[in-house]
């Protein structure tokens, strides 16, 4: 271990944006799930790492991953596919995640996710259609 540490410090550091990458790739293998997720919402964890921490055991760690903002598409489609409800669910209610993995979600066979992806592109809807506007004006 790199450093010998409270529990609630090790908590603060897997999530500080400026924690070195060492430390995450050691607390990405932590035995306290808690501390798995913070790395999994850091945006400075590496990739590996995040491709690792998509398979983790634990349902909390799979759902902090939703809300990082360095994860990549291809990580979050596999996201919308876990069998955990709560995983799919942060999802759905994520605005940053894809329109294409929104849509997906909004026919999910749990209507709890399904409900909450259609809100959600509800809430970004006129968003869309700024952008959409915008980009018909402009050609």
């Amino acid at each position: 271990m790199l450093f010998s540490l409270t529990a609630k410090a090790r908590y603060l550091l897997a999530g500080n944006p400026d924690a070195p990458v060492q430390l995450l790739e050691e607390y990405a293998e932590s035995e306290d799930a808690h501390i798995r997720a913070r790395v999994a919402e850091n945006p400075r964890t590496p990739l590996r790492l995040l491709i690792k921490l998509v398979h983790d055991e634990s349902p909390e760690v799979r759902v902090n991953l939703a809300f990082n903002p360095v994860v990549t598409d291809i990580l979050l489609a596999e996201l919308a596919e876990d069998e955990d409800g709560d995983v799919r669910y942060a999802l759905a209610e994520n605005p940053a995640i894809p329109r294409a993995i929104l849509q997906k979600l909004s026919n999910d066979e749990n209507p709890y996710v399904a409900h909450r992806a259609e809100r959600t592109l509800d809430r970004l809807e006129p968003i869309f259609t700024t952008v959409k506007h915008a980009r018909f004006q402009a050609a």
